[in-house]
């Protein structure tokens, strides 16, 4: 019985050891790997902290003046197939659910995003496949929400947008 178990033993340790060295072990491509940018700034003597982190299939934006994230929103963007237009989806995934800054915030940085990645001109239909959903995490003190405030930091998502995906 303790032959058994000590073969038993030999072979979950062989089993759990690695097979190839490190070396030749699969890694990630890099392209699959999201790009991260992030910048601090004070808004209206507000330190705010922006990151921003470019997936392939979603952008992934936080904003937040105290340090964490409160809010979760997911922003989409639909395209009519008879007159092209567009169709701006704003969800709230976590957080205050009544808030429509936060909301207008979500959709103004996804126009933003959708205005830079087309090139300021008119896309066609089926351009959309280019603009990536868009995830929000945002909490914001009282003193940073009014408008030249959330101009600033819409901006600046921009900006550190920019310097990730250049207009292509």
């Amino acid at each position: 019985h303790t032959s058994t178990t000590n073969q038993l033993t030999q072979i979950s340790m062989t089993m759990l050891a690695p097979s190839a060295p490190e070396a030749s072990r699969p890694q990630p491509s890099p392209q699959s790997l999201p790009v991260n940018i992030s910048k601090s700034q004070n808004i209206n003597g507000i330190h705010t902290d922006i990151l921003l982190q470019c997936f392939s299939d979603r952008t992934f934006v936080v904003i937040t003046q105290v340090g964490k994230v409160g809010n979760l929103l997911s922003c989409s963007i639909e395209e009519s197939e008879i007159d092209g237009s567009k169709t701006y989806n704003v969800s709230t995934l976590l957080g205050k659910r009544d808030d429509a800054l936060l909301e207008l915030c979500a959709r103004k940085v996804a126009e933003n995003i959708y205005a830079h990645e087309m090139g300021q001109s008119v896309g066609g239909i089926g351009a959309l496949s280019l603009v990536p959903p868009l995830l929000l995490g945002i909490t914001l003190k009282e003193g940073g929400r009014d408008t030249a405030a959330f101009k600033e930091m819409i901006n600046l998502v921009l900006e550190l947008y920019v310097q990730i995906r250049p207009r292509r």
